[in-house]
């Protein structure tokens, strides 16, 4: 109901300019003085008394009740809109047809015969900036909805009713006070959940992200025209003083240069700036344009009181989530230090989803810095649902991909040689450019083992780390000390283009160190530990590496078996250079033929030095110089090649003074040089045609065939080498690649004696899609005459032939892959054979199935295997998948490996369970090792996995099936 009002004079509009310019503007359909009984009483009276003649005021009063009456009489009525309309026209007529005379307890409602007032005031802020401005647009649609906000008011009590509340819950026993409390972090949470956006799939491990709430746009015609730092506020009811006290009830939005406050009540101090919010209090810290600030923190608070700086606040009762952290969770106290720093006091704290809360850290207190990107929890326990698994007095966890010192999660493990155990590293991070670990480690049938990794980044002179762990008297080791130390290094020059050094060291105490330590046996156990210190240079052209290198040999076997010996171990290079090299192309205007002319060498030249102490053979140590260089012509046509090439090797080596003293030697009875021509013809030709093999794919694939005839010819005398010391060259593995190659030696040592022709043709399917279907090749090297420069004399070749040797691969479907190669003697006895069948009927599925024959061949450094490998990698659903791999040894009737794991993944944590028995590479024959795992990642919190770190190195397209797994959140 609508009553005529005088105009406002001069003297009024100065009053609400007065009012307001505290940096508030109150917007709203009504503006209740609900302070006391009394004064309610009062102020209805005086209302009344000025009301038109159709306004009883019985219908005021009866309207304007106090406490808890108010409600009840509200709750009864009709809930049609057309009454409620009609409730709501009456007290808005009731209460706006005249000010009220109480100067202390101003009434003002807005009505459409204000909106002139309105304007004047809002166009007298821009001019004076403590005059807070109106949108009348904002003003008119409060009046609009006023039906609604008076519906709210039912669920948001008046300050009157609020203090009676008080005043009864100040009588309730503690432990009703308690109750009253967990309902109130019960709703909050509630009241949170709404706002993780739930997505399309729900399949997806991860059913929705958390997102900042929407901004209620519109309090301000220009926000960018306002004062930094001005506060602007909404809500449906509102009552103020002249001095220091505001209060605005009933869908309260409280604004502060694009940030909100949204709340049934708000208590505001216009003098100071202080502010208390209460009543399902949602704040946000996001900017006006939806964007995060700091750590994307917004909440629901029972109370949140703000500072008069508008930046510092606390909050009680809070339920709170992070948009950067993908965190959620519950505090009895929160205080904001600034945009960046949150102090938590009895906090629940997870990175899970709210419908899914499968673990929570409950800590005495978190500090959560997104200036340092770390969360710092105290006298915290981890629970996975309801039960304590780690308690944790100081835990350091990332909030974002920066690094900071503290706690990592700690690690637990089993392992048949060192029983349980249990590692708790702590990081120190040191400075941006250098770090550490310390990692201590308890063991039940060790002493413990203090492991520390110390990395670090100069500007200058490169980048590295050091990795070194001590283990006093292990009981488990005959009382010995054991202790390892790796360091490596690496530098690129910044004045020279492509200049780069490297430092690589490896000690370990003992050849069991690696295998004992090493729970799951993840790390390689190599016979001999590098210790090298380099240069290396590259360009267009050149390519060069020169090194000092030595080794530690570990106690082992050799492949017949026998202990390695002095003899066996290898050579240190003290130094070596290697050198390659490509001279540019000649372009003559004159002759344009010499464009096709390639000049290429090697150059490899060192001091090689191995001691004899055993006595099992004469020392041969001393130096070496290999030069090669190579000029060939390709001749390239769209339906084949010839290539001659012609090359002329130098090998020089000479033995040092220990050497030629040892075996009775004049210096030039111990020198020897050997020049040796090469000669290669190497020959193809393509047959191409359209279409599949035997038109069987014709209609699926179509694509075309290449079938390729190839032919090279290769002669190199003999030059004698018989007295030339071997310091590092063995002779390659019989594959087709190497019949194809010039030399069938891997190193400088020697210079073969090959007279040879090698035939071999290759056969590829590529269907319409630009997939190659199949490839197979198959090649014979047949020898012209003997070759007898071998490694020694117990190591050279024999035989008109090499034996045949072949490779293909094949994809008969999208996602079938088999690969095979292998050879055979020149008997045609298999000399080794590898097979391997790989099936991914998913993106994260994997099944393999191979079979390894290898018989012993010394000229190849060669052991016999007889082996069927398998693995199997697929999901149950979408959160568990089984892992499994296993090599059996068939012909000793005995497996080298199994492993068997279980991995669990959602949006929450992972999990994986899984064992591992395995043999020490150093010594098969031995007894093998069985170890048992449990990971748990906390999603946000920590990464990584040990189990996929092995299966990586173990199980061919294990990458691909893993990246598919974890992006199906």
């Amino acid at each position: 109901m609508k009553s005529s009002k005088p105009t406002p004079t001069h003297k009024q509009r100065a009053q609400y300019r007065l009012m307001l310019s505290v940096r508030t503007a109150l917007f709203g359909a009504s503006l209740l003085p609900a302070v006391s009984v009394a004064q309610v009483l009062a102020q209805t009276a005086a209302i009344t008394e000025n009301q038109p003649a159709q306004n009883t005021a019985s219908e005021t009063v009866q309207t304007v009740q106090t406490g808890a009456a108010l409600n009840d009489d509200l709750a009864s009525e009709p809930t049609s809109e057309l009454a409620n309309d009609g409730l709501a026209n009456d007290l808005t007529g009731d209460l706006t047809d005249e000010p009220s005379d109480d100067k202390s307890s101003p009434i003002f409602q807005g009505s459409d015969d204000d909106l002139a007032d309105v304007a004047d005031v809002a166009n007298s802020a821009e001019t004076n900036p403590d005059v807070a401005s109106f949108d009348t647009d904002d003003f008119t649609h409060n009046l609009a909805v006023q039906n609604s906000a008076l519906q709210n008011e039912i669920s948001a009590p008046n300050s009157l009713a609020d203090d009676l509340t008080e005043t009864q819950q100040s009588s309730e026993p503690a432990a009703e006070a308690a109750s009253s409390q967990i309902n109130n972090a019960e709703r909050s949470l509630q009241k949170l959940s709404e706002y993780y956006q739930a997505k399309g799939n729900m399949d997806a491990r991860c059913h929705g992200v958390w997102v900042l709430p929407n901004q209620k746009h519109g309090l301000l015609a220009d926000n960018n025209a306002q004062p930094a730092g001005a506060y602007y506020a909404q809500a449906d009811y509102g009552y103020w003083n002249d001095d220091d006290y505001a209060e605005l009830t009933g869908n309260v939005i409280l604004e502060q240069d694009g940030r909100q406050v949204m709340a049934q009540k708000v208590i505001f101090n216009p003098k100071t700036g202080e502010a208390t919010a209460s009543g399902q209090v949602l704040f946000s810290d996001a900017n006006a344009d939806g964007t995060s600030i700091g750590a994307g923190m917004f909440g629901v608070a029972q109370t949140v009181e703000y500072q008069a700086d508008g930046k510092t606040a606390g909050a009680s009762d809070v339920a709170f989530a992070s948009t950067t952290m993908g965190a959620h969770g519950h505090a009895q106290q929160m205080t904001k230090i600034d945009d960046a720093h949150y102090q938590l006091q009895g906090v629940m704290f997870s990175t899970c989803p709210p419908t899914e809360r499968k673990w929570h850290l409950d800590a005495q207190s978190i500090d959560i810095n997104s200036d340092t990107g770390r969360g710092i929890a105290k006298n915290s326990t981890l629970k996975i649902g309801d039960v304590p698994v780690f308690y944790l007095p100081y835990f350091n966890f990332p909030i974002d991909e920066r690094r900071a010192s503290g706690f990592l999660l700690p690690s637990a493990g089993f392992g048949s040689s060192d029983g349980f155990k249990v590692s708790a590293p702590y990081y120190l991070n040191l400075a941006p450019n250098y770090d550490a670990t310390l990692t201590p480690t308890a063991f039940t049938n060790r002493n413990p083992m203090l492991s520390a990794e110390f990395r670090y980044l100069t500007e200058q002179f490169g980048a590295g780390k050091i990795d070194a762990a001590y283990l006093p008297s292990d009981r488990k080791y005959h009382g010995e000390d054991r202790s390892h130390l790796f360091y490596d290094h690496y530098w690129q020059s910044k004045a020279i283009d492509n200049l780069s050094a490297y430092a690589n060291y490896r000690y370990v105490s003992d050849n069991r160190y690696l295998s004992d330590f090493d729970t799951l046996g993840l790390d390689n156990n190599p016979l001999n530990l590098p210790r090298r210190i380099g240069l290396g240079y590259y360009n267009d052209y050149l390519t060069a590496d020169l090194r000092a290198e030595t080794f530690q040999t570990l106690d082992g076997t050799n492949s017949d078996g026998s202990s390695i010996l002095d003899k066996d171990k290898p050579y240190s290079r003290l130094p070596q250079l290697a050198v390659s090299y490509v001279l540019p192309k000649f372009y003559a205007d004159d002759n344009e033929k010499l464009a096709g002319l390639e000049i290429s060498g090697v150059h490899n030249s060192g001091y090689f030095k191995k001691s004899i102490k055993d006595g099992s053979e004469t020392e041969k140590s001393g130096a070496r110089m290999y030069n090669q260089i190579s000029a060939s012509y390709p001749l390239l046509k769209s339906w084949g090649y010839f290539t001659p090439k012609l090359s002329l090797a130098q090998l020089y080596a000479s033995y040092d003074e220990d050497s030629l003293a040892d075996q009775n030697l004049s210096k030039e009875d111990g020198s020897y040089s050997v020049f040796a021509p090469q000669v290669s013809l190497d020959a193809g030709v393509f047959f191409e045609k359209s279409g599949s093999p035997f038109g069987w794919f014709d209609g699926k694939w179509g694509g075309h065939q290449v079938v390729s005839p190839r032919l090279k010819y290769n002669y190199t005398p003999y030059k004698d080498q018989s007295n030339i010391p071997n310091f590092e060259t063995s002779i390659a593995s019989l594959s087709y690649d190497q019949l194809l190659s010039d030399s069938w030696f891997l190193g400088y040592d020697r210079i073969a004696d090959l007279h040879a022709i090698t035939p071999a043709i290759n056969y590829r399917y590529i269907d319409k899609n630009g997939i190659t279907r199949f490839d197979g090749g198959v090649a014979e090297q047949i020898y012209l005459d003997d070759v007898r420069v071998g490694i020694d004399n117990d190591r050279n070749f024999t035989g008109s032939s090499s034996g045949l040797a072949w490779q293909m691969s094949a994809q008969p479907y999208d996602r079938l892959w088999v690969d095979a190669a292998g050879a055979f003697t020149k008997d045609y006895d298999i000399n080794n054979v590898v097979a391997q069948v790989r099936f991914s009927p998913t993106e994260n599925s994997l099944f393999n199935f191979g079979v390894v024959e290898r018989k012993e061949n010394r000229n190849f450094g060669q052991r016999a295997l007889s082996a069927y490998t398998a693995s199997a990698i697929f999901p149950i659903n979408n959160r568990w998948r089984v892992l499994s791999q296993a090599q059996y040894d068939y012909k000793n009737s005995r497996f080298m490996e199994t492993l068997l794991g279980l991995n669990y993944e959602d949006c929450c944590y992972g999990l994986s369970v899984y064992a591992r028995r395995y043999r020490n590479d150093l010594n098969p024959d031995a007894g093998a090792d069985t170890a048992v795992m449990a990971e748990i990642r906390l999603n946000g919190i920590t990464s990584g996995g040990r189990l996929s770190r092995l299966l990586s190195d173990k199980v061919q397209g294990f990458d691909n099936v893993q990246h598919a797994w974890q992006q199906a959140y």
